[in-house]
C-alpha cells in the first residue's frame, strides 16, 4: 500500500514540475523546484508518520503526537521559505504561489490515498 502513495506522489510531482519548468522556459528553476521538493518532502513525511505503528498509545497520546509533528513540519517549513526569501535566493511571488500549488496538490493525492487505503482495511 505504501508503494503506492510513493509512486503516484512522485510520479505527479515530476509531471508537474517538467511542465512548469517546461512552460516558463527554466526561468523560474528555483522558485519551481524548491517548493515541490519541500512539499513533496512534508508529505511523504506526513504519510510515514501517519502509518507509524501507534503501539499501546492512547488515542489522546497518538493525537498529541501528530500534533507535534504537524507543528514541527509547518514551521521547518515556514523558516526554510522565510530564509529563502530574506537570503534573496528565489523570488518571492513565484515561489510562494509554486509552493502552494504543490501543497495543495500533494495534500489532495495524500488525503485520497489515505481514504482509499482506510476502505481497503475495512
Amino acid at each position: 500500500m505504501k508503494t503506492r502513495f510513493y509512486i503516484i506522489i512522485t510520479l505527479v510531482t515530476a509531471i508537474l514540475l517538467g511542465m512548469l519548468i517546461r512552460l516558463n522556459h527554466a526561468e523560474y528553476l528555483p522558485e519551481n523546484s524548491i517548493p515541490a521538493l519541500l512539499s513533496l518532502a512534508n508529505a511523504v513525511t506526513a504519510y510515514v508518520i501517519s502509518k507509524h505503528k501507534q503501539g499501546d498509545r492512547s488515542y489522546q497520546e497518538m493525537m498529541k503526537h501528530v500534533a507535534r509533528w504537524t507543528v514541527t513540519r509547518f514551521l521547518s517549513m515556514a523558516v526554510i521559505i522565510v530564509l529563502l526569501i530574506l537570503t534573496k535566493t528565489v523570488q518571492p511571488v513565484q515561489f510562494i504561489f509554486s509552493f502552494i500549488g504543490f501543497y495543495i496538490l500533494h495534500q489532495v493525492i495524500e488525503i485520497g490515498i489515505l481514504q482509499l487505503e482506510a476502505k481497503e482495511i475495512s
